[in-house]
Parts: C-alpha cells; structure tokens; sequence
C-alpha cells in the first residue's frame, strides 16, 4: 500500500483516540497540541494515561466504544487490545475519516512516523510499518548531524525571508540572498541581527 508524506493541521478536527493503555498514551502525547479536541474512548485508564487526561483536561467518555463515539470523528486512534473491538471500530469508521490502527497498520489510512523537529524544522520518518527500530536508528542518525543552533537559525531564515520578499529588487536577486544564507548559514545570534538590521535599513 502507497502512503503520501504530508503534514496537516487537526486545529478543528474532531480526534477519538479508543483505549487506554500504554499505546493510547503514546499517542495522547503526540496529539497533546490539538488537546482541546481529543475524545479519549475506554472502560478504564492505566494510571500515567490518567494522569495525562487530568493534567490537560482531557475528555474521557469512561465506557466501551459504540459507533455514537466516533462516527463524526476526522481522525480515529484505535488502540485497544481487544480484536472485537478493533474490528468493529475499522468497519464502522466513517469513510472520511483517518484511521490509525495500532494494532495493525494495514487495517487503517495513516501511520504515525518517527520525527523530528526543531522550532520550525520538522522531518518525518517511516519504514510503512516494516522496522520501528531502523526507523528510530534513522532518527538519531539525523539528529547527530543537525547543529544545536538550527531552531534559532531556522527562525532567523524565517525571519529573512519575509523581509527580502519586501525589498524592491529583482526576484533572482531575491533568490540568491536566500540561497547564500543556507549555504553559509548564519548562527550566530549577533551575526543574524546585524543582518537583518543591513537589509531592514534597504526598505
């Protein structure tokens, strides 16, 4: 099966996470961004899951799922350890809906890949389910080489290139002073400032 890497924003999405255990947790922790919109389905919680929904005030319909729990949900957590339960959820889940299925990946429409990110950067990793492990090997093998000063540079490249899009000069121009502060990168925080003040002073 063919996966499109994207990246997506869940600000107004409705997401049902079912279950209530370690896996559930570990995903609770990377949607903890889109908290406000998290419906947490399960008879009971493992004690750090519970701790977790009390922290962020998470909603917890205390209760085994039923189709009512889910049917208008965007994006669908099934991460129970129930095969009656998992099943039910996959073949009720509205045809709209991103399914991550925990228990078997191939059963849902989106995986949930190892990444990284600094401030602004993020880069996503995924093996399709095939080695968790070489995936998270991958990982660390990026992150060795990506210098600690990237999320203030990143912020500053940021920074730089909605003023060059201001300046009034020709757009090749544009596109080789954006070229030139990647291929020399500019770390220092000092250096980044007196930049910025260089060209703030052309508008």
């Amino acid at each position: 099966m063919y996966y499109l890497p994207f990246f997506i924003n869940l600000q107004k999405k409705q997401i049902v996470i079912i279950g209530g255990g370690k896996v559930a947790e570990r995903r609770l922790l990377r949607l903890l961004p889109f908290r406000e919109n998290i419906i947490i389905v399960s008879p009971s919680l493992t004690e750090s899951l519970r701790q977790l929904v009390d922290l962020h005030n998470i909603s917890w319909v205390q209760t085994k799922c039923h189709l009512d729990h889910f049917k208008k949900a965007d994006l669908i957590v099934v991460a129970t350890n129930d095969p009656v339960t998992n099943k039910y959820v996959i073949e009720h889940a509205p045809s709209s809906a991103w399914i991550n299925a925990t228990h078997q990946a191939e059963c849902g429409n989106i995986h949930f890949p190892v990444t990284i990110q600094k401030g602004k950067l993020q880069i996503a990793i995924s093996t399709g389910g095939a080695s968790p492990i070489l995936a998270k090997k991958i990982k660390n093998s990026i992150e060795a080489d990506i210098p600690d000063q990237y999320e203030q540079y990143i912020d500053f490249l940021f920074e730089a290139r909605q003023l060059i899009k201001k300046l009034s000069i020709s757009q090749p121009t544009k596109k080789q002073l954006l070229q030139e502060i990647v291929e020399k990168p500019v770390y220092s925080q000092k250096e980044q400032q007196a930049w910025i003040e260089k060209f703030k002073r052309q508008m």
